[in-house]
C-alpha cells in the first residue's frame, strides 16, 4: 500500500513540474518546490495547489461551522449560568458559599487542562468522535448535577461538567481549520469566536431567569441537559467527520465512527468506495495527550501564546473589577450587573465578525502583493510571509484596548454617569475579541496539521494566567484603587507589543526551521515505509516458491 501511494505521489510529482515551472518565474520570491504541504501531506510544487483545500460546499461549511460554535458555547454557557444561583445552591446543600466558589475554582482548572487532552485524540483519531464523546460526559454530568443532593457530588460532577464541555472549543477551532482556506479563515473564525464570547454575556441573565422557575437552581442543569442531548443527536446523524488526518479534503470516504448516520446511507446505496482515495489514507499516529507541551515549546508560538495570555488576563481584569465597581458604585442587583453585560456582548460579537472579516481582505491584498495570487492555495508554505500577512492591523487593536483599560479604570474614581462605563464595555468587548480572533486565526495557521491541540495548548495558557490575575485584581483593587489598578493592567497589556515585534521579525526563520525539521522526519518515515513494503513483498515471495 504505501509503495504505490509513493509512486503515485512521485507521478503527480513530475507531471506538474513544467507548470510549477511557469508559476514560480512568474513570482516575485522563489518558492522551493521540495517544501511539502503538511496540510494534505502531498508535495505542493507551487503556492497554489491544483486540489481544493476541502470539497465542502459553501453552504455545507457554514453548517459545519454553525454546528461547531454551537458545541463550543457549551463552555462558556455552563460556566456562567451557574453564578445567579450560587447562594441559593450554598442554603439548599447547607454549605457556605466559598465551598460553592471552590466548584468554580475547580471548573475553571479543569477547563484549562482538559482541552490539551481531547485536543490531541482530535487530531488523530478525527473530530466527529472526540465531538460525540466529550458532549456526552457534559450531557450526562448535567443529568447527574440535575438529580444530586450532596456536596460531593456537586464538585466531582461539575468537574466532569467541565472536562466535557471545555474541550468543544478547541475542537471547534480545529473543525474550522479543517474547512477553511487561509485566505478565508479568519472570517469563519470570527463567526465562532463571536458565538463563543456572546454566551457569558448572556448566561448570567439565562441563568436567573431559569432559577425563578419551580425547579429552582435545577433548571439550568435540566436545560443543559436537553441541550446537550439535542446537539449529541445532530451532531450523531448529520455532523461529517473534517480532520485532514482522517478525510484529507473531505475527499477520502470516512469509515467507523467517523461515519455520520447519513454517511452510512449513502454508502450502502453508492455500494463503492473510490480505491484512488483509499490508496490515499495514511496510517493514523498515537495521540499524544502532552503533545500540547511541545507545541508551547516552539518558539514563535510560545511568544504568541505569551501576548495573547496578557491579554487575556487583562480581559477577566475588566470583567472581575466590573462587576464589583458595578455593585459597589451604582447599587445594581445582580440581575442589573448580568443585564449590563449586554453591550460588551454586542461588542464582543461585532468585534470577531468585522475583524475576521479584515484579516480575510487584507490576506488576500497582502498575497496579491507579493505574487500569490488571491492567497486561496497558499498553505504552510515557508516562503511565504504568514507572519506579515496577519499582523497589519494588530496593533491597532492592542492600542485600543490598552486605552481604553485605562480609562475604564479611571471611570469609576470620577462617579460619572453609568453610561460611560458602558460603552467603554462595548469598545474593550470589540477590540480585545478583535485580538482574540487575529490570534485564534495566526496560531492555527502557524500549526494547521494539529489545529486542536494547538487551540488547546492557547487556552491552557490563557486560563491559567486568566485565573491569576482574576484572583489577584479584587485585592488590588481594595489596597490602591481603580484607577492604578487598571494603569497597571493597561502596562501589562502594553507588554504584548514587544512580543509581537518579535514574532513579526523572527516568526519566518522560526517557522521555516520548524518545517523543514518535519519535512525531513516525513521523508524519513516514508523512505522507512518503502523498505518494510519491499521486504513484506520479497517474504511473500519467498513463502509462495516454498
Amino acid at each position: 500500500m504505501s509503495s504505490r501511494r509513493t509512486d503515485s505521489i512521485m507521478s503527480i510529482s513530475s507531471s506538474a513540474q513544467p507548470q510549477a515551472v511557469d508559476q514560480i518565474s512568474a513570482q516575485p520570491e522563489p518558492i522551493r518546490p521540495e517544501i511539502r504541504d503538511l496540510e494534505a501531506a502531498a508535495p505542493v510544487p507551487t503556492a497554489a495547489s491544483e486540489s481544493p483545500y476541502t470539497v465542502f460546499s459553501h453552504s455545507r461549511k457554514r453548517a459545519i461551522c454553525a454546528a461547531a460554535t454551537c458545541s463550543a458555547m457549551f463552555s462558556p454557557l455552563a460556566t456562567n449560568i451557574y453564578f445567579p444561583s450560587i447562594t441559593t445552591i450554598a442554603s439548599d446543600l447547607r454549605v457556605s458559599v466559598e465551598m460553592i466558589n471552590i466548584t468554580v475554582t475547580t471548573y475553571m482548572i479543569l477547563q484549562g487542562i482538559a482541552p490539551t487532552f481531547w485536543g490531541s485524540f482530535a487530531d488523530v483519531l478525527g473530530r466527529r468522535p472526540v465531538y460525540l464523546a466529550t458532549i456526552a460526559v457534559f450531557m450526562f454530568a448535567n443529568l447527574g448535577l440535575a438529580l444530586q443532593d450532596s456536596y460531593a457530588g456537586l464538585l466531582v460532577l461539575r468537574m466532569c461538567q467541565s472536562a466535557g464541555s471545555s474541550a468543544t472549543v478547541a475542537i471547534g477551532a480545529g473543525t474550522i481549520a479543517d474547512v477553511a482556506a487561509p485566505a478565508e479563515r479568519g472570517s469563519y473564525m470570527g463567526l465562532f469566536s463571536a458565538g463563543v464570547m456572546v454566551a457569558p454575556t448572556v448566561a448570567p441573565v439565562f441563568g436567573g431567569a431559569l432559577s425563578e422557575t419551580s425547579y429552582g437552581w435545577r433548571a439550568s442543569f435540566w436545560f443543559l441537559f436537553a441541550a446537550g442531548a439535542a446537539l449529541l443527536s445532530t451532531l450523531f446523524v448529520w455532523m461529517p467527520e473534517t480532520g485532514r488526518n482522517i478525510v484529507g479534503n473531505g475527499s477520502i470516504p470516512p469509515r467507523g465512527v467517523n461515519m455520520s448516520l447519513l454517511d452510512m446511507l449513502s454508502r450502502r446505496r453508492k455500494h463503492e468506495v473510490d480505491p484512488e482515495f483509499a490508496a490515499a489514507e495514511k496510517p493514523r499516529k498515537t495521540a499524544n495527550p502532552l503533545r500540547c507541551l511541545t507545541i508551547i515549546s516552539q518558539k514563535d508560538v510560545c511568544i504568541v501564546l505569551v501576548a495573547n495570555g496578557l491579554i487575556y488576563t487583562g480581559f477577566y481584569c475588566v470583567t472581575v473589577g466590573f462587576s464589583s465597581q458595578m455593585a459597589t458604585v451604582y447599587n445594581l442587583t445582580a440581575l442589573k450587573i448580568g443585564l449590563c453585560f449586554l453591550p460588551y456582548g454586542a461588542g464582543c460579537s461585532i468585534g470577531s465578525i468585522v475583524i475576521g472579516r479584515l484579516l480575510d481582505y487584507e490576506f488576500r491584498k497582502f498575497a496579491r502583493k507579493s505574487g500569490y495570487g488571491d492567497g486561496r492555495s497558499v498553505r504552510q508554505n515557508p516562503d511565504f510571509p504568514l507572519e506579515r500577512a496577519r499582523m497589519s492591523s494588530v496593533w491597532y487593536l492592542v492600542a485600543v484596548t490598552a486605552a481604553d483599560t485605562l480609562v475604564f479604570g479611571w471611570t469609576f474614581r470620577a462617579n460619572i454617569s453609568i453610561a460611560v462605563p458602558l460603552v467603554l464595555l462595548f469598545i474593550n468587548g470589540f477590540s480585545i475579541t478583535g485580538f482574540f480572533t487575529f490570534e485564534q486565526v495566526l496560531l492555527v495557521d502557524l500549526y494547521p496539521q494539529e489545529s486542536a491541540s494547538i487551540t488547546a495548548s492557547n487556552n491552557l495558557v490563557r486560563c491559567l494566567l486568566g485565573a491569576a490575575g482574576s484572583a489577584i485584581v479584587g485585592n488590588v483593587i481594595s489596597a490602591i484603587g481603580m484607577g492604578w489598578t487598571y494603569t497597571i493592567v493597561t502596562a501589562m497589556i502594553l507588554l504584548s507589543i514587544p512580543l509581537l515585534i518579535t514574532e513579526l521579525l523572527c516568526g519566518q526563520k522560526w517557522r521555516r526551521a520548524r518545517l523543514d525539521k518535519l519535512q525531513k522526519t516525513s521523508m524519513a518515515e516514508a523512505e522507512q515505509a518503502k523498505v518494510d513494503d519491499e521486504k513484506y513483498s520479497e517474504g511473500g515471495e519467498e513463502d509462495k516458491s516454498s
